[in-house]
């Protein structure tokens, strides 16, 4: 599968997950999933293109334990960006939009994982 084909796909699965889950954690305006939508745009292109960019020039056996601890620090990232920019959009408790942050990408990582395990 080419770079660009992987990307869109985790792109759409993300959008998949997150989704469905946003609104049912209570983000159900058309505003809410629009943010949700496009701060998953920002976001999913760059970390999913580290994690293709470790897999391609990786240092063979080696790899995964080499990708594995920074793609978690990544995500962690993501998590924190994805926080501040749904509270800056949306508003709302802080606490709350860091859970909602992190239950979101979460549930699309661990699908990711899944996915292109199979």
């Amino acid at each position: 599968m080419s770079p660009a084909l992987q990307l869109l796909t985790a792109l759409a699965l993300t959008e998949a997950v997150e989704l469905p889950l946003a609104a049912l954690l209570g983000l159900r305006t058309r505003r809410a999933l629009t943010t949700v939508a496009l701060i998953n745009l920002l976001t999913n292109p760059v970390l999913n293109y580290l994690g293709w960019v470790l897999a391609r020039f990786g240092d063979g056996a080696a790899a995964p334990a080499t990708a594995i601890p920074v793609l978690v620090a990544a995500e962690a990232v993501v998590v924190l960006i994805e926080w501040r920019l749904l509270l800056w959009v949306l508003g709302g408790a802080s606490r709350r939009m860091l859970l909602v942050s992190l239950a979101l990408n979460t549930a699309s990582a661990g699908a990711g994982l899944v996915f292109w395990a199979l």
